[in-house]
């Protein structure tokens, strides 16, 4: 039931925001009484902590199948972006953005809590995995936090729940933007990397 309150919640915060969803329309959703609801969660905060942190647990596992399995930043940049949209449903995507957008109104406790995970889960991981591209000589030297801001930024258009209607959402366009960034931040004396005229 736990899940199944988890589930419904995340669609309805991502359609509609925190505040366009009230703890009525999540009961409703998951055909339980409020009472029932209030059983596992206590308010309306508490149900976005838990979503947050389930979605970042769901991230940050993601990311570390990606750095233990892939052999290059390269690789590991396009599997990740492939993984993102093969392995998680627009919803999950969507969570990055809900996170970004709905942190500021979770009480500062809590709201710190949360970006501390996000940072552990999520940001630190994508750190490492450019920081770890820079020694091996694979990236050039620049800004690690930049790089993956920059790279968040670069896929932010798409991790929205109707980025999964939109025909510009597939493997192909997003490949050729792994591509377009990649090419920004390798180092140019990189022999595994097509050289650029």
């Amino acid at each position: 039931m736990r899940q199944r309150i988890l589930d419904e919640s995340t669609r309805l915060f991502v359609r509609r925001g925190y505040d366009g969803v009230s703890i009525r329309d999540i009961a409703e959703a998951c055909r339980m009484t409020k009472a029932a609801l209030y059983y596992h969660f206590q308010d309306k905060e508490d149900l976005l902590v838990a979503v947050l942190s389930s979605g970042l647990e769901t991230l940050g596992r993601l990311v570390e199948d990606v750095l233990s399995e892939e052999p290059d930043t390269r690789a590991r940049l396009h599997r990740l972006v492939r993984d993102l949209f093969a392995r998680l449903p627009a919803e999950q995507r969507a969570l990055i953005r809900l996170a970004i957008q709905e942190v500021g109104k979770i009480r500062p406790e809590r709201r710190e809590a949360i970006l501390r995970r996000y940072r552990e889960r999520f940001l630190t991981p994508l750190a490492t995995l450019f920081a770890t591209g820079q020694q091996r000589g694979e990236v050039r030297p620049m800004g690690v936090e930049m790089m993956v801001w920059a790279f968040l930024g670069m896929l932010y258009p798409f991790l929205d729940e109707a980025s999964s209607l939109r025909p510009e959402v597939g493997p192909e366009p997003l490949e050729a933007l792994v591509e377009i960034f990649w090419e920004g931040i390798r180092a140019r004396e990189d022999p595994r990397s097509p050289q650029v005229a």
